[in-house]
């Protein structure tokens, strides 16, 4: 059985490669390529959660079965990661017959390049203003990921922990070479703000309608399963909606349900997939009173691709004897 790690996947996929494999599993989703079911979570009293996602992708050179299953809790220490488990792969060549990948490094880099991959799409070209609302490890990966898709000159942290906001800017500053400031206040992270990307572990809601500029894209990316949530449902009134995957999205986000069931959503609005634009080769033109949002849960067909890939990347790699 291959086996692969957190050092592995980390070293050998760049941004531009998982750009380019989230758009794959993107268009996989939406050309009817992927059977996956809805995430199965199971909570804990003291409030961690295993999620478990399989998924087929029916052709191509990703085609198999292959199963994500992860424990999460965010009351972790610094010494380990909010997201700890595997992806398994059935049919991963011809030197084993399955495989195992971590699945907490490829849930970090699959969850920001598809936010990356979105707001390349849905964005102006020249977009500069970045605002980050969140401290952790997504927080991190979207930064890198965000500089990968456009030249932002400005980025605007906050954080419900004021120490763990400067630690994160003063991270920004010294590794992606970007001017940062802190907000005490989300509405005051994004006054300015060209593209947001919320990615908290909140449950309760801490952007409104009445904090966005006339013109942004958001990336809503925390609260990826029923309990959690960023932004306020009247947001969804206020924006064009598109989702990683329509019936993962409906089954998953509270506050998307929450607005539709207020009414603040027209029934038939399902949002867009980012694949069906990938597909028809469209880009939004954004307009100065034009606000998108992306929302993304988080599907299987994304691990499943990044885990083929590192497979074949290390089945390249030239054997040593030793």
């Amino acid at each position: 059985m291959q086996i692969i790690d957190r050092q592995y996947a980390e070293r050998v996929l760049s941004p531009d490669q998982c750009l380019r494999l989230s758009r794959d599993a993107f268009r996989l989703v939406s050309q009817g390529k992927v059977q996956q079911s809805l995430r199965s979570v199971i909570a804990s009293a003291e409030g961690s959660l295993m999620g478990t996602m399989p998924a087929y992708i029916s052709e191509g050179p990703y085609a198999g079965f292959g199963l994500k299953t992860v424990k999460v809790d965010f009351g972790q220490g610094k010494q380990r990661t909010s997201h700890e488990g595997c992806i398994l792969l059935y049919d991963a060549g011809a030197e084993s017959a399955m495989a195992l990948v971590d699945a907490a490094s490829i849930t970090e880099l699959r969850t920001a390049a598809a936010s990356a991959v979105a707001t390349d799409l849905l964005t102006s070209p020249e977009v500069s203003r970045l605002a980050i609302l969140g401290t952790g490890i997504q927080a991190r990966k979207h930064a890198v990921m965000m500089l990968a898709i456009r030249p932002f000159q400005h980025m605007t942290i906050w954080g419900r922990s004021a120490d763990k906001a400067s630690e994160f800017a003063l991270w920004c500053r010294e590794t992606l070479n970007i001017a940062v400031s802190v907000a005490s206040t989300p509405a005051q992270a994004v006054k300015d703000a060209e593209v947001i990307c919320t990615v908290t572990a909140s449950k309760e809601a801490f952007l409104y309608a009445a904090d966005l500029p006339g013109s942004c894209h958001i990336n809503a990316i925390g609260a990826s399963a029923p309990g959690f949530q960023e932004i306020s449902p009247e947001i969804y009134a206020a924006v064009e909606l598109f989702v990683d995957d329509r019936e993962a999205v409906w089954h998953s986000s509270t506050c998307l349900n929450a607005a539709k069931a207020g009414g603040l959503l027209p029934q038939e609005n399902t949002g867009v997939e980012i694949g069906e634009l990938l597909i028809r080769q469209e880009r939004s033109t954004m307009h100065n009173s034009q606000r998108t949002l992306f929302k993304s849960v988080g599907i299987a067909a994304q691990d499943l691709v990044f885990a083929r890939a590192l497979i074949r990347l290390q089945q390249r790699e030239p054997k040593i004897d030793l």
